[in-house]
């Protein structure tokens, strides 16, 4: 996987230098050990949104580098909301309507920036910050958490705090 990501990283910057034109990475190239390659810094910006899988997990575009553009699974750190997307859950009317509510609070966002903070199921665990708003206070300010919606589903799964054993990406160590 390592030498398949260096190749793919030396054909974007060959690409770069030779068309001048952005790249797309799909998120199925980025592992655990790819992590290590993406910058990091204050954030990115998330170009589009292009699903919502559940309240605090979206795939996203983002631009990590001048001619850099990613296609990232995101999960928000520091909240857990009702489950709906690709495993279902318990509480499926509940988990609806938070999606909802988040997708309205997103598409009305002038500005849209993650740092990555870990690495969990395939996705970019991710502080999600909407206008200057941090999305993980704004959905516990809202009572859209699991707890708040849908308690039965934290019998089979805890929520995850913030800074928990999670594995981080290497500079987070």
């Amino acid at each position: 996987m390592r030498k398949t990501l260096c190749t793919i990283v030396l054909c974007c910057v060959i690409a770069f230098g030779v068309l001048g034109t952005p790249v797309w990475i799909s998120s199925t190239l980025w592992d655990q050990d790819a992590l290590k390659y993406v910058p990091s810094g204050p954030g990115y910006p998330v170009l589009a949104v292009t699903e919502l899988i559940d309240g605090d997990t979206f795939e996203a575009l983002l631009h990590i580098a001048p001619q850099l553009i990613i296609a990232v699974d995101i999960r928000v750190d520091g909240v857990d909301t009702p489950e709906l997307g690709r495993h279902g859950g318990k509480c499926p009317t509940e988990a609806e309507w938070v999606r909802e509510l988040v997708t309205q609070f997103l598409a009305e966002a002038g500005e849209i920036r993650v740092k990555l903070t870990g690495y969990n199921f395939g996705r970019w665990v991710c502080i999600v910050t909407v206008n200057g708003v941090d999305l993980a206070e704004w959905i516990k300010e809202k009572k859209l958490t699991k707890g708040d919606r849908c308690p039965e589903e934290l019998k089979s799964s805890p929520s995850e705090p913030r800074d928990s054993t999670r594995r981080h990406p290497p500079w987070a160590e």
